[in-house]
């Protein structure tokens, strides 16, 4: 007998299933389509912030990014002017030592000290360490090594200004002041 309430029971819960399958097969077409179209819906709405989202953060970061490039150009532009002083004042001393003849020691330290101070204000990172290592070594009995230290100093200022030393070697610069780099020292 229990074989037979089980088995009816067996039959009832398959009954279930078939009653539960015929409920939703029956389910208008219409409400199946009204679900679709809310899931639908719903994504759409989802995949519409996520796009919004990343195009307004995309918009910011570039906005950032642009910004960023303007205060440098702006602070580029504040040096155009000390560090071509500094290029000129070179190209003297240089122009003078070819004659034999030497600048006033006051102008000469005149010159520097405004240099100094426009670096100190506006020059990056680099160009400041680079000079600093420069003017360590300037009392140096080596010559060219002095030299090779005042090319990267320009270097960097060239660096600084938007320039890549990309393709450029020693000696590049120094070309422009003097005739036999390679002889110097020697």
């Amino acid at each position: 007998m229990w074989e037979k309430e089980e088995r009816g029971e067996r039959i009832m819960n398959n009954g279930y299933i078939s009653e539960s399958l015929a409920i939703s097969s029956s389910i208008d077409a219409a409400v199946i389509v009204a679900l679709i179209s809310g899931a639908i819906a719903i994504i759409s709405v989802m995949v519409n912030s996520i796009v919004s989202y990343r195009t307004k953060r995309m918009e910011h970061d570039h906005s950032e990014a642009r910004e960023a490039r303007l205060e440098r150009r702006e602070i580029q532009e504040k040096m155009i002017d000390p560090y071509s002083k500094l290029v000129s004042l070179i190209s003297e001393l240089f122009s003078l030592i070819t004659q034999e003849k030497a600048m006033n020691d006051k102008e000469l330290l005149k010159r520097i000290k405004e240099f100094n101070i426009a670096v100190i204000l506006y020059g990056s990172n680099e160009v400041i360490s680079k000079w600093g290592d420069y003017r360590i070594n300037a009392a140096s009995p080596n010559h060219k090594e002095i030299l090779l230290k005042l090319e990267e100093v320009l270097y960097e200022i060239r660096e600084d200004l938007g320039f890549h030393k990309k393709d450029m070697g020693r000696g590049n610069i120094l070309n422009l002041f003097i005739n036999d780099v390679e002889n110097l020292g020697e």
